[in-house]
């Protein structure tokens, strides 16, 4: 059911985006005037792949996550076996082309280092029993920890090599097939996090709106209290859009989200 599901709402965005004239539509006062990035690169062969848009480029993209211990794949805080440890990626996941890694610049002094993996079921992650750990908080704050799912893209991203990384959990299945109701989070913390909710409606070259009844062409990047900051359309090759109102270092950390958000359709496939 979730793959003919999925294969069919491909098709309908693949369609959508054959039609050049139709884009994301974002209503409401918060996007006057707000920065339009096309992306480019995105869709060809993936080790050849340099994303970029605006100011915004990847300075490297590889099909792996970072090397842990004999048997796992990871990183995260702490030392393996102990409550701190966080992020422990099986070589399953990596053996099913399921994660990568991408750098992403500014072109001034931000760099930051992403972590993702697709498909992710969240029952399978070592987490200890630190309640205060990364991945405890954020399956917390996500929800995740009743409702497991084979679906979930999960995605560390560190900016400016901080030590503690932001973390982002996105049901891949749930934001399509329940697009009204779905919410996703990029979080620092419980109190510190931004929500990721489907933008449906598309807008053709005359100005005419298209609701539609199902299915997410693109996502928007909302603060906790519901004010819309980016936006990211998956539609052709995709667009990343900016909020007028949007701090330099919101901007930096929802470019990486958007990115990361673009790069999942290269996982898993």
């Amino acid at each position: 059911m979730n793959k003919f599901f999925t294969l069919f709402l491909a098709l309908s965005i693949g369609f959508l985006s054959a039609c050049s004239s139709v884009k994301l539509s974002l209503q409401g006062e918060a996007w006057k005037g707000k920065e339009i990035f096309p992306v480019k690169g995105r869709g060809i062969a993936f080790i050849k792949e340099k994303l970029s848009f605006g100011n915004y480029a990847t300075s490297y993209v590889k099909r792996s996550w970072t090397r842990g211990g004999n048997s796992k794949y990871g990183i995260g805080t702490g030392m393996p076996g102990t409550p701190e440890y966080a992020n422990i990626i099986s070589v399953g996941y990596i053996d099913r082309k399921q994660t990568l890694r991408f750098g992403l610049s500014d072109g001034t002094a931000n760099q930051s280092d992403v972590f993702a993996v697709a498909n992710f079921n969240a029952r399978e992650i070592q987490i200890g029993k630190n309640e205060n750990s990364l991945l405890n908080i954020a399956l917390d704050i996500f929800q995740q920890a009743k409702k497991p799912s084979t679906s979930m893209y999960y995605v560390q991203l560190y900016m400016n090599k901080e030590e503690s990384p932001w973390q982002l959990i996105h049901d891949n299945y749930t934001s399509q097939q329940q697009a009204k109701n779905y919410i996703g989070y990029l979080a620092k913390s419980k109190n510190h996090y931004y929500q990721i909710v489907p933008i449906s409606s598309v807008e053709n070259n005359k100005g005419k709106i298209m609701n539609m009844p199902f299915g997410a062409n693109g996502f928007a990047f909302l603060t906790k209290e519901g004010q819309p900051l980016a936006a990211v359309s998956l539609l052709d090759r995709g667009t990343v859009y900016f909020a007028k109102d949007i701090l330099p270092e919101e901007k930096f950390l929802l470019a990486n989200a958007a990115t990361a958000l673009l790069m999942q359709q290269e996982l898993g496939s």
